[in-house]
């Protein structure tokens, strides 16, 4: 097997970066190595970019050798020099991708480069070049501000160093500007994300603001910089989650200045504005920031902000599905599920599919067709079998159905009980559920006082899964 380093790297590559680092292998200024060539191309060809490369022990250190050096006797110390070496020579296309990865990035190493004597013509015309990227007013985030301040600092010392200090001093103050810029996005940015785990995590990271910075943004003149104003309404939503005016500031920017932004910056900024409305409003009782949440969670999709290489989390999926059936969105949620499951995981889609539209019909109370959806599919994913099974318990004692309500209850229990996967915990809330049901569907439906009697074991009950819909079948009675 080759070593674990190059497998994990190679295996996150795309189609279009196993060509791109074939190419980067061929150019001698890169490499002189034949054999680390050959190495990549044995690889290329077994696993590459036709498919995914498979498990690293898929394939034997022997294999990869005589595929590179024939007959030659093999030499475990020379094998794993060269998966070494073909290693750093991966992360350098990496990094040398990465500096090309901009106009202006790649410029800045350029106009570095010339800033020497006798290449004036050659350095402004590069700058000439570069004027309109310079001067664009979309997608100014912190790295963008970052390249100008030092296209600046560069014009800087060229005008200097040609004589020409006056005329040195405008693009002094232009380097200071994005300067200024870069480091107050980027410090807002490191704020924000601290304040957010403030929520989630016992510690904190120490992060040292400038006395007054909050008060001064608003007045300074970087202010109207959407990055700037942006993590500064983030930083002050969440600073002062009771003042709403900040969440409206924020989410109606990013609303009307979506272009302002790079992608990375609004997937970190939508977060920032759905975690507002999950943690610090509807946990804490103000349901109509469902609709918001709401909101946010269509705008990423039509944005494709929660959208990454063509794929759909997960966890983002299951959200989206739960509070679009909160508020009632049945129909919406309908053309979600059948237009946004294939961007799941393969493996997820099929049972996502059938379990999801179950769930829409059953808060449609199209009770028959969650049974047509659940009754024969058997789920790999634990949350999903939970889930069905539970769905499918609520159906029957909807539709009356006790034979086939008390038919599941004893399967269900011993699914529960043999179920090695499921924690203590878990399998206690599931079971409480059982007998909780089982009460409901024997009790005389006019009995105030065993009625009363259910309720109170139901009120001691803390684990208990669906407490709420048990409650509401409780009190139909």
């Amino acid at each position: 097997m080759i070593g674990k380093k190059l497998h994990t790297l190679l295996a996150t590559f795309s189609k279009v970066e196993w060509a791109e680092f074939e190419s980067f292998l061929q150019s001698p200024f890169f490499n002189e190595n034949g054999d680390l060539l050959r190495l990549f191309e044995y690889l290329d060809r077994q696993f590459g970019r036709q498919n995914a490369l498979p498990d690293k022990t898929a394939f034997t250190r022997e294999k990869v050798w005589q595929a590179i050096f024939g007959n030659q006797a093999y030499e475990d110390v020379v094998l794993r020099r060269l998966t070494s070496d073909l290693t750093q020579l991966a992360y350098r296309y990496l990094a040398q991708k990465e500096a090309n990865s901009g106009e202006l990035a790649a410029a800045t190493h350029l106009l570095s480069a010339l800033n020497r004597p006798g290449l004036n013509k050659h350095f402004n015309g590069v700058v000439r070049q570069l004027a309109p990227q310079a001067e664009r007013k979309e997608a100014r985030h912190a790295h963008f501000h970052r390249h100008l301040f030092q296209l600046a600092q560069l014009r800087h010392r060229h005008e200097e160093q040609s004589g020409k200090k006056l005329k040195s001093l405008q693009f002094l103050e232009q380097a200071d500007y994005h300067l200024d810029c870069y480091y107050l996005i980027q410090k807002l940015k490191n704020y924000c994300d601290a304040l957010g785990y403030r929520s989630t995590l016992s510690a904190e990271a120490r992060l040292d603001l400038p006395p007054a910075l909050m008060d001064y943004i608003p007045q300074a003149p970087f202010f109207s910089e959407p990055g700037v104003r942006a993590y500064y309404w983030a930083a002050r939503m969440m600073l002062e989650p009771e003042e709403e005016d900040h969440f409206q500031h924020l989410k109606r920017m990013l609303d009307e200045e979506a272009e302002g932004f790079e992608m990375a910056d609004l997937q970190v900024l939508f977060i920032h504005l759905m975690n507002y409305c999950i943690d610090t409003k509807i946990n804490m009782g103000r349901p109509e920031y469902f609709q918001e949440l709401f909101s946010l969670y269509q705008t990423s999709l039509d944005k494709e902000i929660i959208i990454e290489q063509g794929a759909l989390d997960p966890h983002h999926y299951k959200n989206i599905i739960t509070v679009g059936l909160h508020i009632r969105e049945f129909d919406w949620v309908e053309m979600f599920i059948q237009e946004y499951t294939s961007r799941l995981p393969v493996s997820n889609q099929e049972n996502a599919l059938t379990y999801n539209l179950a769930q829409v019909y059953f808060h449609q109370q199209q009770y028959e067709k969650v049974i047509e959806q659940l009754r024969e599919v058997e789920y790999q994913n634990l949350v999903y079998a939970l889930g069905a099974k539970l769905m499918l318990l609520k159906t029957y004692y909807e539709l009356k159905e006790f034979l086939a309500l008390d038919s599941l209850i004893d399967s269900f229990r011993i699914y529960l009980r043999r179920n090695k996967l499921i924690s203590a915990d878990v399998k206690q809330q599931y079971l409480n559920v059982l007998r909780f049901v089982r009460k409901l569907s024997s009790v005389p439906p006019y009995n105030r006082n065993a009625i009363n009697r259910i309720r109170e074991q139901i009120d001691r009950c803390k684990a208990l899964a669906d407490k709420k819909w048990i409650l509401e079948k409780l009190e139909e009675m």
